[in-house]
């Protein structure tokens, strides 16, 4: 598809200025579909088409390699599809190295990978509980990124959603296209009344999300803040992970495609 390639107007997401790590950021690539040192955001069908702000997300390696979680960890095949937007940190000016960065990373992944309870729920361990646990590790709450000082569901939704770049120019089409298609193909069929209808069951159906997910977070149920010390855990007795090797940070698909 046609792609956008990055040009940094503003810079990353910007860290309270600490050490500096010398050296300029590794380029996105939406061609090889690399986002260094980012959180990434793709669509779920249907969801996405009645909640825009809902998506699936992972978070990159400091090469740009893509990681997600389902209740597994999947590496550099998003279960929902490549990335639609993403958010770029500025690990050089932050508190740890790029090395540190992968070295967090590895640690969250192996943690994720680790575990088959509490699994993957949708309303309180989701794929963004993967990305609060390494984001409250790397930075904790002592460091402010911009306006979030806590990582949790809805400051990482918020962030995407709000501040997020498109990867490609159909980004805000299959973002808001089926929504927008939704709409139309109600009034074609039923006019204004089955339109406004609709209207009123996503708006319900917003009201119902929006509210679950900003009562769990202020509650800290679940993973909602990515904590696993009081969620109980089990671990698997073999995890595909026991071997760092299974699941490399870096970059081995040099020739990624771009279809």
């Amino acid at each position: 598809g046609t792609t956008m390639e990055a040009k940094h107007d503003t810079p990353p997401i910007g860290l309270e200025r600490g050490e500096s790590h010398m050296g300029p950021m590794p380029q996105v690539s939406h061609v090889r579909r690399r986002y260094p040192a980012c959180i990434v955001w793709t669509p779920i069908a249907p969801i996405t088409a009645i909640c825009p702000y809902i998506g699936h997300v992972g978070i990159c390696s400091y090469e740009g390699v893509v990681f997600d979680w389902v209740g597994m960890i999947n590496r550099d095949n998003m279960a929902f599809g490549w990335p639609v937007r993403y958010l770029q940190f500025d690990v050089h000016h932050g508190p740890v190295s790029p090395d540190q960065w992968d070295e967090k990373l590895g640690e969250a992944v192996a943690t994720f990978n680790h575990v088959t309870a509490p699994g993957y729920t949708f309303v309180t361990w989701n794929c963004h509980s993967l990305l609060a646990h390494f984001l409250n590790e790397v930075y904790g709450a002592r460091h402010k990124q911009g306006v979030y000082r806590r990582w949790n569901v809805v400051t990482i939704c918020a962030a995407l959603f709000v501040t997020g770049r498109f990867t490609t120019l159909w980004g805000p089409l299959l973002t808001f296209g089926p929504t927008i298609v939704a709409y139309v193909v109600a009034y074609v069929v039923g006019g204004w009344g089955t339109l406004l209808a609709v209207f009123r069951v996503a708006c319900y159906i917003n009201a119902a999300f929006i509210g679950w997910f900003l009562l769990a977070t202020a509650l800290a149920l679940g993973g909602m803040h990515g904590r696993w010390k009081s969620a109980g855990i089990t671990r698997r007795r073999h995890s595909p992970l026991s071997d760092d090797s299974d699941l490399p940070l870096g970059d081995t698909d040099a020739g990624a495609s771009s279809s």
